[in-house]
Formats: structure tokens, sequence, C-alpha cells
């Protein structure tokens, strides 16, 4: 006789690490804030005496550029030892690259990142590639 076991939340199985997709989405977030506030700071005349306004534009998009640099690192870092495991486990690099690219589509799919025209997959399998060569 076999008992039911209780399965809890930790133990279902999931196809994207949560800590893999909670980095994408940051990531791609602090990106758009990024853009966004670039774009106002864009639309300014730097070349005049700078107003209170356009001090805290300014430093708001340097702050938005800031957190979107330690938003990839970090997503770099999740995206290192994805593709760090899969190789260390012998497979090839195309198995990963499909991987890495399933990953991304999964996550665009179940809306936890948003489409971007392939901007970010891009992105993800240069990584990749370069995770996988490094030894």
């Amino acid at each position: 006789m076999v008992f039911a076991q209780r399965v809890t939340a930790e133990q279902t199985f999931q196809l994207v690490p949560p800590i893999l997709a909670a980095a994408a989405a940051t990531y791609q977030r602090a990106q758009v804030m990024e853009v966004e506030q670039l774009a106002l700071m864009g639309r300014l005349d730097l070349s005049n005496s700078w107003t209170d306004e356009v001090r805290s534009t300014v430093l708001t998009a340097r702050r938005r550029i800031h957190e979107a640099q330690e938003a990839r690192a970090h997503f770099r870092d999740q995206v290192r030892e994805f593709v760090v495991t899969l190789r260390d486990a012998g497979e090839p690099a195309s198995s990963v690259l499909r991987y890495t690219r399933s990953m991304i589509q999964l996550l665009e799919s179940t809306d936890a990142i948003m489409a971007d025209g392939g901007r970010l997959e891009s992105e993800l399998l240069a990584w990749a590639i370069e995770d996988y060569e490094s030894r």
C-alpha cells in the first residue's frame, strides 16, 4: 500500500527556476524604467543653467541606470549558473542554447516577462554562448 504524500509549493516542478524568472522580470522592468527616464532627460535642455526640475530628472535617470545595471548583473549571474550547470552535466552547446531560448519563450508565454521583439532573447543567447565557452 502506498500512502499519498503531501506536496508543498516548494516541491512542485517548475520548468524555469523561480529565481531566474524573477531576475528576468526585474531586469526587464528596470530597463523599461531606465529608458523612460532617459527619454524624459533627453527632452530637457541641459545646456542652460540647471533648474531643480532638471537636476531632479538627471539624478533620477542616474538612479534608474544604476538600478538597471544591478538588475542586469543579478540576471546575468542566474543565466551563468543555468548555463554552466547544463554544460557541466555534459549538455552540448546546441542543447544549452535551445533550453535557454525555450526558457525565454516560456517566460513570455506565461507573462512572467513581456515580449520585446527578441531583444532579451538575443542578449540571453549571447550570454549563454559566452558562458558555455568559458572554462
